[in-house]
């Protein structure tokens, strides 16, 4: 990766993490899921807001390292206003591209 490519993703990572989107429970929400990583110690529980196939909200709570916190927010950032199958889609092609 470039050095300029390097910086961005170090700045993006970096301002996710200090100051992460839609870090906080939702009330009523339709679908949660938990996440631990027993290695590390990260704990982090995703909620989910339908208005029927689409996301309306979403958000995330948890302790967690950086990189982790980063990356929750920038995935909540992502599927937000997308259906189901369109977010579900965006996750697999992160996976194929780990």
């Amino acid at each position: 990766m470039s050095d300029f490519l390097d910086e961005l993703y170090q700045d993006l990572i970096l301002d996710h993490s200090k100051s992460p989107r839609n870090r906080r429970a939702l009330e009523s929400p339709d679908r949660t899921a938990e996440g631990y990583n027993p290695l590390c110690g990260d704990q982090v529980k995703v909620y989910l807001l339908l208005e029927g196939d689409t996301i309306k909200d979403v958000s995330f709570t948890g302790q967690a390292c950086a990189i982790c916190t980063a990356s929750a927010s920038m995935m909540t950032d992502a599927v937000r206003g997308q259906n189901q199958g369109d977010a579900e889609e965006q996750i697999q092609r992160f996976r194929d591209r780990l």
